[in-house]
Order: C-alpha cells, then sequence, then structure tokens
C-alpha cells in the first residue's frame, strides 16, 4: 500500500508541475498586457471559484481551523514567492525562472530535518549539495556560440534563490498541516489570503484588461487551482523529501514550453546543470527509499 501511495503521489507531483509550466507561459504572455499584481489577484480569485461548492456543502467546517499561523506562514511565503517568480518570468528565459521552483526541492531536506524534525542522510546532504551546483551552471550558462553571458543578473540569480527558498518554506508547512487538514482547505486558505493581499495592492498597479486576457486569466486560476490541489493532495500521501525532489520536473517542462512557444533554446552548459540537477533528485530519492524500511522495523 506504501509504494502505491508513493507511485500515486509521484503521479500527482510531476502532473501538477507539468500545469505549472504551462501557467508559467501564459503569465509570460499576459504580461505584455497585464501587471503582475492584476495577474496574482485574477489568478487567486479564480482559483477561489472552484472550491464555492465544496464552501457551500462544508460550510463553517470548512473554515475550522485550529492551524491559522501555519496557513498565514504558508500563504505568506507562497505569496512572497509568487511575486518573485512572476517577475523572473518576465526579465528572463523561462527556464531560468523555473529555477525559482526547481531550487526550493533542495531547500526541502534542510527543512525536513530542522522543523519537521525528520532525519537526513548523507547521501541526501550530499544530493543538496550537487543540486545547487547544477543549478549556478544553468543560472550562469553560456552563449552556445560567442561564449557571453545569457543576461540573467546577479541581483536576479538572489532573488531566485530567495523565492525558491519561500517555495520550500510553503511546501514544508504544507507537509506540516496535512495531518488535520484537508487538501481542499489549506488551498483555500492560501487562495483567500493571497486574495485579499494582492487585492489591497491592485489600485497601485491597474491598467484595462481585454476579454480575450481576462479569460486567460481564468485559465490561469483554474489551473492553478488544480495544479495546488494535485500537489498538496501528493504530499498527504507521500513523504516530502522523496516526492519534493520530483519538483526538479518544472525545469524540464519550462525548457519543452520555452522551446515551442518562445524558441528559447538551452545552452549546452544549461543541459550539464540540468543533468546534475536530475541526478541529484535520483540519488536522493534512491537513498531515501532505501532506508525508510530500515527505520520502520
Amino acid at each position: 500500500m506504501r509504494q502505491i501511495h508513493l507511485l500515486y503521489g509521484v503521479i500527482l507531483v510531476l502532473a501538477s508541475e507539468m500545469i505549472f509550466a504551462g501557467l508559467s507561459a501564459l503569465v509570460k504572455y499576459l504580461s505584455a498586457e497585464v501587471s503582475q499584481i492584476q495577474m496574482i489577484f485574477f489568478r487567486n480569485l479564480f482559483s477561489l471559484l472552484p472550491l464555492l461548492p465544496w464552501l457551500f456543502r462544508k460550510r463553517l467546517s470548512a473554515v475550522r481551523t485550529d492551524k491559522i499561523q501555519l496557513h498565514l506562514l504558508r500563504a505568506s511565503a507562497g505569496l512572497s514567492a509568487m511575486f518573485i517568480y512572476f517577475y523572473a518570468i518576465t526579465h528572463t528565459d523561462l527556464v531560468n525562472a523555473a529555477m525559482v521552483l526547481m531550487l526550493a526541492p533542495f531547500f526541502i531536506p534542510v527543512l525536513a530535518a530542522l522543523w519537521l524534525k525528520q532525519p537526513q542522510s548523507k547521501a541526501g546532504i550530499c544530493s543538496v549539495i550537487l543540486g545547487f551546483v547544477g543549478v549556478l551552471l544553468c543560472l550562469y550558462a553560456k552563449d552556445n556560440e560567442q561564449g557571453a553571458d545569457t543576461g540573467i543578473s546577479t541581483g536576479l540569480v538572489v532573488m531566485i534563490i530567495i523565492g525558491a527558498m519561500l517555495v520550500a518554506v510553503s511546501k514544508a508547512t504544507i507537509s506540516k498541516m496535512t495531518a488535520t487538514e484537508s487538501s481542499q482547505r489549506i488551498v483555500f486558505y492560501f487562495s483567500f489570503l493571497s486574495f485579499i493581499i494582492s487585492g489591497l495592492l491592485l489600485p497601485l498597479a491597474w491598467q484595462p484588461i481585454g476579454l480575450a486576457s481576462l479569460g486567460l486569466l481564468l485559465v490561469l486560476g483554474f489551473g492553478a487551482v488544480a495544479a495546488q490541489l494535485m500537489l498538496t493532495k501528493a504530499f498527504t500521501i507521500a513523504p516530502a523529501t522523496t516526492i519534493g525532489l520530483l519538483s526538479y520536473s518544472s525545469i524540464l517542462f519550462a525548457a519543452l514550453v520555452g522551446a515551442i512557444w518562445w524558441q528559447e533554446y538551452p545552452t549546452n552548459q544549461w543541459y550539464v546543470g540540468a543533468a546534475i540537477i536530475v541526478s541529484a533528485g535520483t540519488i536522493a530519492m534512491f537513498f531515501n527509499n532505501k532506508q525508510r524500511p530500515q527505520r520502520s522495523n
């Protein structure tokens, strides 16, 4: 049964990361007409709509919680990461922006050890270090033909690292809440709190929106809630350290979408870095799964 749950969790993570990659492309496309605050506001507004039947059915029991501090932490970390991620999407290639999500899994073992009190193997620690090496190779990749920098600034690299840390905090918070909180409640509180905060900021960046863009914002919101529910469900049925590292798939999906949509072709150095990242994630999962039965004896 545990293996079935793990497989189900893996499928859910991969599906959610594929959707997130498509939504990232949508954000990049919409940025020409819609401000960043508007995108975040409507994303969270439309993310609430699919949850309305659940709210009407459950009524007060849907929102009753004794984990409000964790919900607030998850919302603040996740919303801050969203602002950084959307900014990165509009200021660099999709594969570089994806590093916000790509780096996050390598912070998760650190948080799992310090906060969730989950022991980490030496192999897991080495995989984290190896993963960071791969990420830096990707971010500082050189142009294949001219050997020039691909254009990402050190300031943006720092922002991406901070954003990844915030994503890791958000995911670790989900793992902390799953014992008592349902997937729907976790997603609801994140979307609702983010909707309120971004709504307060909306007058600062309002601009006219066409009907076509409004329709795409609707897709952005519905797609986001579907991916969040998948990801949250995955963390409820499988260990955070194991499936969290599967999020490296986000960069592969981002590379594919970027190449098809904007002809953003990764450099040779990027492929080396991505291979190191995937290898690091594979090593961590292998040793984590190998040690798990030993701890249960």
